[in-house]
């Protein structure tokens, strides 16, 4: 006696056997994609239904969606990383607000843009605003966003784009991390930002080398450059409250690379803060102070790390002069 399994049973199975594979992995898929949406691994507020509170990532770039959006917080230090030894603490106690730091060391000043529009978002009222043009700021014209560019997603993508987002090795790092704060096994990182590059580089450890001032011959022209960047965070600054204080900070370097006095580059910055002083004319308590001098503080090379990154007894001056342009606007008196 024989038997034999026709090749229409053995397609059913076959076929059945799919149907349960697929099936599985759909059903993993979606139970994945609800803890990644119950979770939010950016804290961006588009999700999040565990209610679980900040963040454990380092990277300021994708932290500072979460920090933006903390209530605590009605005040901001915008900028790179040419900004990021200024202390919210230390601004708290000298303004009464409540400041956040959301530097991106190394963005371009489109992502810093991308910030303060989220941050703006999130806040019925601002109480101040702190932003640190430095020399990227100053450009004549717009590079192209490189292939691995800030996250634009994170911060002006709607919830389906951020959706797309958040299948990646990253942001299920970043899950595993607020699940583990919702636990209370791991803490948040500071909620206010603050992080200081020396703790890397303590004071001694590393500075630049004493050099010649630059040499330039003098300029008696007109500077006809545009400054894109400015008329972009014009915009941006015209789309807040009209009583937010916005302070304008240009940051001192290392005096071997200020401009010469007369000299192309010196007219040149001088063309770009009067476009940036524009831009908060008139608006209460507001100012754009230019510490990019030489004398004795930016002479020091124990006051810096390098050529544009200055250290702390210099953050301490410049927190002064913040508090001072929130209380008294461009009547400020700066002591640098």
């Amino acid at each position: 006696m024989s038997s034999s399994i026709s090749s229409s049973d053995t397609s059913v199975e076959w076929g059945r056997c799919l149907a349960a594979c697929f099936g599985a992995l759909a059903l993993g898929a979606a139970l994945i994609a609800a803890v990644v949406m119950s979770v939010d691994p950016y804290d961006s507020g588009r999700f999040g239904w565990f209610g679980i509170a900040g963040v454990n990532d380092r990277n300021p770039w994708t932290a500072n969606a979460s920090r933006a959006r903390d209530p605590q917080f009605d005040s901001a230090i915008l900028g790179n990383s040419t900004g990021q030894l200024l202390q919210p603490a230390e601004l708290d106690k000298a303004t009464g607000k409540r400041f956040v730091q959301l530097v991106a060391p190394g963005a371009d000043p489109r992502g810093d843009l991308a910030i303060l529009d989220f941050f703006a978002g999130q806040h019925t009222t601002i109480g101040a605003l702190v932003v640190v043009i430095d020399q990227p700021w100053c450009a004549n014209d717009l590079p192209p966003l490189p292939q691995d560019a800030f996250p634009y997603w994170l911060y002006e993508a709607g919830a389906l784009r951020y959706l797309g987002h958040l299948f990646t090795w990253p942001a299920l790092d970043r899950v595993v991390q607020r699940i583990a704060i919702g636990r209370g096994s791991r803490k948040p990182i500071r909620p206010d930002g603050y992080w200081s590059y020396e703790e890397v580089w303590p004071p001694g450890a590393k500075h630049p080398a004493a050099a010649e001032p630059a040499r330039a011959a003098p300029f008696d022209g007109k500077i006809t450059d545009t400054f894109p960047y400015a008329v972009m965070l014009a915009s941006a600054i015209a789309r807040l409250p009209r009583d937010a204080p916005v302070v304008l900070l240009m940051p001192p370097t290392f005096y071997a690379i200020v401009p010469p006095s007369r000299s192309r580059e010196a007219a040149r910055h001088e063309a770009c803060k009067t476009a940036y002083r524009s831009i908060i004319s008139g608006r209460p308590n507001s100012n754009l102070i230019d510490y990019r001098l030489d004398n004795a503080l930016t002479r020091d090379p124990a006051n810096f790390v390098d050529l544009i990154h200055y250290r702390a007894i210099i953050a301490r001056k410049l927190e002064q002069g913040i508090a001072a342009s929130l209380r008294d606007g461009e009547a400020a008196q700066i002591n640098f």
